[in-house]
């Protein structure tokens, strides 16, 4: 009996021991950044258990003209940015507003390094800016 009952308790420390703790981790990063013509803001959400990638995530970019509609109303926009979290690119013909709104959302995913200057480049009209966005908090 008493073998019996070292045993188990032997057995019951070897799987504790076994056993790691998995702790969520949330990340809810806002980068922004504003240009002479253009300002941009990227929101990051991303959840996941191991260090290396999310499990889910959200993306919310924006992509804001700070002039008047009418000097981009016939305009085909280009822009393009690379993060560590991901990259997007995309073009808008007659944007039909001042801004230009994409969301994403999905599974999987890199971790987005909160200390990345993401670089936003835009293109309209035979003109270029870059946008250099930061962190604006982190949550």
């Amino acid at each position: 009996m008493r073998k019996t009952l070292v045993l188990l308790l032997l057995i019951s420390c070897l799987l504790l021991i076994g056993c790691k703790e998995t702790k969520q981790f949330t990340h809810n990063y806002k980068f922004y950044g504003e240009g002479t013509h253009w300002k941009a803001t990227l929101h990051f959400i991303g959840k996941g258990i191991t260090p290396s990638h999310y499990d889910e995530r959200k993306k919310d970019f924006v992509l804001e003209y700070k002039g008047d509609y009418t000097d981009i109303s016939h305009s085909i926009v280009n822009y393009s940015y690379k993060a560590s979290g991901g990259s997007e690119r995309g073009s808008e013909s007659s944007p039909g507003t001042t801004y230009i709104r994409t969301n994403e959302e999905g599974t999987g995913g890199d971790i987005q390094r909160k200390d990345e200057i993401i670089k936003v480049i835009v293109k309209w009209d035979g003109k270029e800016e870059t946008i250099p966005m930061k962190i604006q908090n982190d949550k």
